[in-house]
């Protein structure tokens, strides 16, 4: 055979490559949709009754006195994977995903795997391990990953444009106990730093010893903000962090920080 045709050959094979994986990721982005979609709607137009609702086994002694229980709408879907977590959801966005915890000891199972606990690049909205909704932590951080498709977090980057902003100023994360309303404080760029570097660390402000702690974490994320929300926080409140890839740097991320709005 000339050298032409094996380089043909090669060409042919490379191409026959290329549309299979394509093919295959369409597959999977559909799956995916298809997924999220129908978990979606299991959670929204039904009647329960209080037979649906169940106390969480991980309740116990003192945490019994916070009568968590499952709320209905969650009930079924946390039969089905129990380290659902929670929902969060940003109107006329694609974000409305299950959020997941892992509890086998791998954190960043939910990076490479669905609500079915199928391998998946797309992954799973997931919260950090440190994070805790029992014994609620000062703050929750929910990582996902930054999808061309604009799944999972594949639209959280938007928050760069303030008109973006003022049209979804909202963030309503769930967990399975408690409904909650978050409003938009700041969105910045960071990245992963080395962990000798001395920086501010977004991904490491979980519980917040102090108010001058709080205060400074605030003040940090505000100086690297695109621009001012207006919203502000204080020690005490809840934070909700959301935390995605960012592609202008190496290990580059994007975060949209919001704060728990208080109940009338």
């Amino acid at each position: 055979m000339s050298k032409r045709g094996i380089a043909r050959g090669i060409a042919i094979i490379v191409a026959l490559s290329c549309f299979g994986y394509l093919g295959y990721y369409a597959y999977e982005m559909h799956r995916t949709k298809d997924s999220n979609d129908m978990l979606s709607k299991r959670t929204r137009g039904q009647v329960f009754t209080e037979e649906t609702m169940e106390a969480d086994p991980q309740v116990r002694g003192e945490l019994a006195k916070r009568e968590l229980y499952l709320l209905p709408q969650y009930a079924g879907l946390y039969k089905k994977n129990k380290n659902m977590i929670g929902w969060i959801r940003i109107e006329g966005t694609q974000v409305d995903n299950p959020v997941m915890k892992s509890v086998n000891g791998n954190g960043e199972y939910y990076l490479d795997h669905n609500f079915e606990q199928q391998e998946d690049r797309n992954g799973t909205l997931f919260m950090d391990d440190k994070c805790d909704v029992i014994r609620p932590s000062e703050n929750w951080i929910i990582y996902g990953h930054n999808m061309k498709s604009g799944q999972m977090f594949g639209e959280l980057d938007n928050y760069k444009s303030e008109d973006f902003y003022k049209k979804h100023p909202t963030v309503y994360f769930d967990t399975i106990y408690e409904t909650g309303k978050y409003k938009v404080m700041c969105a910045f760029q960071s990245h992963v730093f080395e962990e000798t570097e001395i920086a501010f660390k977004y991904y490491q402000f979980i519980d917040p010893v102090s108010s001058q702690e709080f205060d400074a974490g605030i003040e940090s994320m505000k100086v690297q903000a695109f621009y001012d929300t207006g919203v502000s926080a204080k020690y005490g409140d809840r934070l909700l962090i959301l935390s995605t890839c960012d592609y202008d740097e190496v290990n580059g991320r994007f975060v949209v920080v919001c704060v728990r709005e208080e109940e009338a």
